[in-house]
């Protein structure tokens, strides 16, 4: 666990507390000058009401200009930002003829895949010659073509289960499978920072949702406990299914799932296990077969794997795999197979191919080279980086820590609460 620096948090609190309270002050003084201006909508609710509006209005706006900044190359390491400027405080930005050359440091393009590569961007070209940009079709009618039935192949394969289904976006996969997993009388215990399509797809199902501390198997083992002795609300019958979802690596912490314990916790209660690796599968692992790999568990004990394609593999998509029975039960239920409108078929060849160099399957000995799990490759990296900037006048890493000095940035381990300190005395 971590913990932020008192004055950091005191200090940003602060900020927003300020913003807050002159934007309520402005927000008083627009009303009063509302209420003797005519209007057109006599009667009408306001249709941007509440705090979301008032967010945007009074506080993004501010910065809009740090967000959203349009491109115009490729998202490689490297990219070129095209500059804009605004006459009315940021409220709407115009764009320029001009370009500023940046280091892209908010990218999720892990393995380098999203730009061109002379092993996958010749592939994706041919694809797009002959099955078009897009089937204009859903999975089921007119939208399956040999690339998709290939890639749910490879998947399947490269995940270690049985079979696995595709699908067009990653944010889908997530809040329109886990409906067709689970519904009304069903629960669903989810980790506290899992990511907004786990936490809307769960929202959606109709199931109970119960929330465990993030990373934490001890308290996942007391709300499971506790929600099966209960069983259902009001009635207390007991649960018809039981879901588990937490996440390999949390993008926002950066933070490994203990799956190794959190699995077997699943077990002793008989519930299913739901992995979302969207940050970790092609990422993490000696072959980049994700968290099951890094951490030596069998995939054979997780019920669910759910991924996407759009970080690793520098495409777009996600996917399911599990047994051959789920995975046929999902598309005859799943509105996203069903109706939504398939992935296109570069993407597919796109992560097809990228899929091949990270097994090696392209000719080539390259994988040593992409792959981020090489801390051979990765300590000679930092090395070619310290050498090249030092003579130039650069030093990173120390620019770096002063940098999150001055900003109070740093954080630091949190030290454990009471009731922490004596379970683990209890389990030592």
């Amino acid at each position: 666990m971590i913990a932020i620096p008192y004055i950091t948090a005191l200090t940003t609190y602060f900020s927003y507390g300020l913003l807050f309270a002159f934007g309520q002050l402005r927000d008083f003084f627009r009303k009063i000058i509302d209420w003797f201006s005519s209007s057109n909508l006599q009667g009408y609710a306001p249709i941007c009401l509440g705090l979301e509006d008032f967010y945007i209005r009074r506080l993004y706006h501010r910065i809009q200009d740090c967000f959203g900044r349009p491109l115009s190359s490729a998202p490689d390491a490297w990219f070129d930002v095209v500059e804009r400027y605004s006459n009315d405080n940021n409220k709407t930005l115009k764009r320029t003829n001009k370009t500023t050359r940046c280091l892209n440091l908010g990218s999720y393009n892990y393995l380098g895949f999203a730009a061109s590569d002379k092993y996958c961007t010749p592939r994706a070209i041919e694809s797009l010659k002959k099955y078009s940009p897009s089937t204009c079709s859903s999975r089921v009618d007119g939208g399956t073509t040999v690339l998709h039935n290939e890639l749910e192949s490879y998947v399947a394969d490269f995940v270690g289960k049985p079979a696995a289904v595709v699908f067009g976006m990653g944010f889908v996969t997530n809040s329109a499978i886990i409906p067709a997993l689970i519904g009304k009388g069903g629960l669903i215990i989810s980790d506290s920072l899992n990511h907004s399509s786990i936490v809307n797809g769960a929202r959606g199902s109709g199931a109970t949702i119960r929330v465990f501390q993030h990373n934490t198997p001890s308290h996942l083992e007391e709300v499971l406990r506790e929600q099966i002795a209960d069983g259902q609300p009001r009635t207390h019958r007991p649960w018809k299914k039981i879901i588990v979802i937490v996440e390999g690596i949390y993008s926002m912490e950066g933070e490994l799932c203990k799956l190794p314990e959190i699995i077997a916790i699943c077990k002793k209660y008989k519930a299913y296990t739901y992995l979302d690796e969207a940050h970790s599968i092609g990422a993490v692992g000696k072959t980049g077969r994700g968290v099951c790999e890094l951490l030596g568990v069998d995939p054979a004990d997780v019920d669910i794997m759910m991924g996407t394609f759009t970080k690793s593999f520098g495409s777009c998509g996600g996917y399911i795999a599990g047994s051959k029975e789920l995975i046929q039960y999902l598309k005859y239920t799943c509105p996203a197979h069903l109706y939504g409108t398939s992935i296109s078929p570069p993407a597919a060849e796109q992560t097809l191919s990228a899929m091949k160099v990270i097994l090696g399957e392209d000719g080539s000995s390259r994988v040593a080279n992409v792959h981020p799990s090489n801390l051979r490759q990765r300590r000679a990296t930092d090395a070619y980086c310290s050498h090249v900037s030092h003579p130039k006048g650069y030093d990173i890493y120390e620019v770096i820590s002063q940098v999150g000095d001055l900003m109070g940035l740093k954080y630091f381990p949190a030290e454990p609460t009471k009731q922490q300190q004596e379970k683990l005395q209890k389990l030592d």
